[in-house]
């Protein structure tokens, strides 16, 4: 029980801290723990922690890839739908392609729905802002998915040391 409350302890401060800069981070703390209870749900208690992160990187890197391309390359809202709908398509293909090389599906998807949840808005609204909010996006989005895979890892082990 002590392990447990240590652990718990460890998670409150965790979250406390990421409240404190969410700001940095770009992103909302209330969302992070979202993230979290998503990543416990996904992983179980065995979980491949190191290999999910990589392919939650991944995921959020082709996000950023395909937002890259859409607001350079392709028209601007709201003419730009079908370039969307494509753009979407191909990303989502391209991860299920890198999912037959052992990577998992599931969080490659949380990572690419994350960024695209993270700066979908603002390139329908103001698409120039993209060149300034693309890159610091991506890396919130990255280190706000991570804290929460830890975040659940740390959830995990306070829920089997509360069952023993």
């Amino acid at each position: 029980m002590k392990k447990a409350i240590g652990l718990g302890l460890l998670v409150a401060i965790f979250f406390a801290i990421f409240v404190l800069l969410q700001d940095y981070l770009g992103t909302s703390a209330f969302y992070m723990a979202a993230i979290a209870m998503a990543m416990f749900t996904v992983l179980g208690p065995l979980g491949d922690y190191f290999k999910t992160a990589i392919a939650i990187l991944i995921g959020v890197v082709v996000a950023l890839a395909g937002m890259i391309i859409l607001a350079v390359k392709m028209p601007l809202p709201p003419d730009n739908l079908l370039f969307v709908a494509l753009i979407s398509g191909v990303s989502l293909f391209l991860l299920v392609l890198i999912s037959t090389a052992g990577m998992r599906i599931d969080a490659m998807f949380l990572g690419w729905a994350a960024y695209l949840a993270a700066v979908f808005s603002t390139y329908t609204t103001n698409t120039p802002a993209m060149a300034t909010l693309a890159l610091p996006a991506a890396v919130g989005v990255s280190v706000s998915l991570l804290l929460g895979l830890f975040m659940s890892l740390l959830v995990m082990k306070i829920a089997m040391a509360v069952n023993q």
